[in-house]
């Protein structure tokens, strides 16, 4: 009998595993078991990074060259809401190893910013400013934004690479977090920005509620800001045509988001018309630009074909122009 019940168990334990690994499409990866040391090596793999505000360190997964050169370039690629990092690596990885394809040399990084230490959307969209209650500003080396320009410095050490600035790209929750960098650490040392399919804005305007908007109701007010060099550091807002499907109302956490437009396209839309508008009305030099491609939000398959379901080989276009090989309609 103990046989048979142990056998059962096995066979039982063996079921779930094949079940997990069929529905997910392979094993998961991002546990900090595979990601202990803290230093780069060529090739990927994942370093952990010690934050200095607090006892604990995160994952970044990254593709370095084989040989690293002079104009080596830095890229940071922001993961969306299921902090799905190591994906997010992987796929700016075939940039490299698209076929036919002139690639820029650069160095890939994919921060992880686990639900434990930056929770929900407070926590990462919204860059980890205030506490989950909208209501006590955090100190500036708690906030996700900051550990950027941290990260950038420690690789910048380590591999003693010559960059100065960095690539920053963000895709769904990714996008949130990147516009938002933007606007709150304009002085960052970030080249160029690109925002691809956020499922929410925030617009620079004192008459909106935060966090759509600069009007705090409750709670400390939201540190000043430097538009001027917002609006001049250069940014793409990246949408999908086809992606027009209305989002459900538990994607949004705060009322606000609603209000933008029913669906991606239409919030990217709005929210590019109505901060062009403040920056015209201010004469500032703006800087941000507007592209809109056939592909639809995480999906793979769509008609022209385009190589990804994170729109990476778009971005990366953006950023490194001399790319061939690379479709993007």
């Amino acid at each position: 009998m103990k046989r048979l019940l142990a056998f059962i168990t096995i066979a039982f334990l063996c079921f779930d595993f094949a079940h997990l690994v069929k529905a997910s499409g392979s094993i998961s990866t991002l546990s900090d078991h595979s990601c202990t040391l803290r230093m780069l090596k060529k090739g990927e793999g994942c370093f952990l990074y010690k934050v200095e505000a607090g006892n604990f360190s995160i994952p970044v997964y990254y593709y370095l060259p084989n040989q690293l050169q002079a104009n080596t370039k830095v890229v940071f690629a922001m993961h969306g809401e299921q902090r799905n990092a190591e994906d997010y690596r992987n796929n700016w990885r075939n940039i490299y190893n698209h076929k036919g394809s002139n690639n820029p040399n650069f160095i890939l990084l994919a921060p992880q910013f686990k639900q434990k230490r930056y929770p929900l959307a407070t926590g990462y969209n919204l860059g980890n400013m205030f506490t989950e209650d909208l209501k006590i500003l955090n100190p500036r080396n708690q906030w996700a934004f900051t550990q950027i320009e941290n990260i950038f410095d420690f690789v910048k050490r380590s591999t003693k690479v010559n960059a100065t600035n960095y690539y920053l790209y963000g895709h769904s929750a990714g996008a949130q977090f990147v516009h938002r960098m933007i606007i709150f650490m304009p002085h960052a040392h970030i080249k160029k920005a690109i925002a691809a399919e956020a499922g929410s804005y925030i617009i620079p305007d004192e008459h909106r509620d935060y966090p759509c908007g600069f009007h705090k109701k409750t709670g400390e007010k939201l540190p000043s800001v430097d538009l001027k060099t917002t609006f001049s550091t250069p940014m793409t807002i990246i949408l999908g045509t086809k992606d027009n499907k209305p989002l459900s109302d538990d994607h949004d956490t705060y009322k606000c988001d609603a209000q933008q437009g029913s669906n991606r396209l239409a919030r990217g839309e709005y929210f590019y018309t109505q901060v062009k508008s403040i920056a015209n009305k201010k004469k500032e030099d703006f800087q941000w630009t507007l592209k809109k491609i056939t592909a639809a939000h995480i999906v793979a398959k769509t008609n022209p074909p385009i190589e990804d379901p994170m729109l990476v080989s778009c971005a990366a276009k953006e950023f490194f122009p001399e790319l061939t090989g690379v479709n993007c309609q």
